[in-house]
């Protein structure tokens, strides 16, 4: 069945659905009155084969370049104000800079 699931979700990716896109189309399949899944993989297959997703949304934006910062636009003031640690971090750590810091106080102290 794997393959067989894998083929499917492969087949809506070329469609032009992202993944956070089947994501949500399979979770909205599933079932939420507390109904146990006794067959998942089944569940699943027939969720990416017999339901129609929704149309994909049209990429409008171009793709950023990575050497350039990320936009700040529609941020609130406070995540606009924060910078990455360019330290090495398990997870992203962001940090208020005061000056023009790449790291944090953690990594610099």
């Amino acid at each position: 069945m794997h393959p067989e699931l894998t083929d499917l979700t492969a087949r809506r990716l070329a469609a032009g659905h992202p993944p956070s896109a089947i994501r949500t189309h399979i979770l909205r399949g599933l079932p939420d009155d507390g109904t146990p899944v006794h067959r998942p993989g089944g569940l699943l297959r027939h969720l990416l084969r017999d339901v129609p997703p929704l149309a994909p949304v049209p990429h409008s934006t171009p793709p950023r370049d990575p050497e350039q910062p990320p936009p700040t636009a529609g941020l609130s003031s406070r995540l606009a104000a924060l910078r990455e640690c360019e330290g090495h971090h398990v997870q992203a750590t962001l940090f208020r800079p005061v000056r023009d810091e790449t790291f944090c106080p953690r990594c610099t102290g």
